[in-house]
């Protein structure tokens, strides 16, 4: 009988103490695999344009987003964006991404993903008797971020080229901003931005590349 009582305490230990026991008690929740965000800016000209005067209003957007980051370090993503022009006209865009996320380092991060989408409503893209041409494209981006700490991170540079499938609308723009990590599934963020169109016409300036209209964003993500 005294066997049997010195076996039940001893088992116990041993599987208090068993390191996979332990391991299944410590190990942390897997990381959010989803996000999605909302975004808005007014958009400002940042040249004279005809009857546009530079940092004149040109439109404001909201942008909303949703995306998976798969454990290959790919990200799948989808939005759609509406913009409101000034003088009530309004344009729309809904985009595909595929991207992927090298960790050059414990701190830099850089992506690069390829878009593919479409654009509609009065988006100006043709001019003449088709101006409200509906429109599909393709964009090219590249992000670099660098974590500066815990909770910010320094969106150094984020690029893209866009053009047209059918006609010339080369659309490239910078942007820069920073991130502020609320904590592991609430981000909010700022940034700024610059582009610049070409258009099929033979009207300046946007006959060649041409400075465009500059932002000034801010965001929401949420991750799950």
């Amino acid at each position: 009988m005294l066997r049997t009582k010195t076996l039940i305490p001893f088992s116990f230990i041993l599987l208090v103490t068993s390191p996979s026991w332990a391991a299944d008690v410590v190990q942390p929740p897997p990381a959010p695999t989803w996000t999605i965000g909302i975004e808005g800016s007014p958009e400002f000209y940042a040249i004279n344009n005809g009857s546009n005067t530079a940092r004149s209003l040109a439109d404001s957007y909201f942008k909303f987003s949703v995306s998976h980051t798969f454990d290959n370090n790919f990200i799948g993503g989808l939005s759609f964006q509406p913009t409101f022009k000034t003088g009530g006209k309004s344009q729309y865009y809904s985009e595909a991404t595929v991207g992927y996320k090298f960790k050059l380092t414990d701190s830099f991060t850089l992506t690069p993903s390829l878009g593919l989408g479409y654009t509609w409503h009065d988006t100006g893209i043709i001019k003449g008797a088709d101006s409200n041409a509906e429109i599909p494209y393709y964009a090219l981006y590249l992000a670099g971020d660098w974590k500066l700490s815990k909770t910010w991170t320094w969106n150094v540079f984020n690029v893209r080229y866009r053009n047209a499938f059918e006609a010339t609308w080369e659309t490239p723009k910078v942007a820069t901003g920073l991130s502020y990590n609320i904590d592991s599934f609430n981000t909010v963020y700022a940034s700024v931005g610059y582009s610049w169109k070409k258009l099929d016409t033979t009207k300046s300036p946007y006959n060649d590349l041409s400075a465009d209209k500059f932002n000034i964003a801010i965001g929401y993500k949420h991750s799950l």
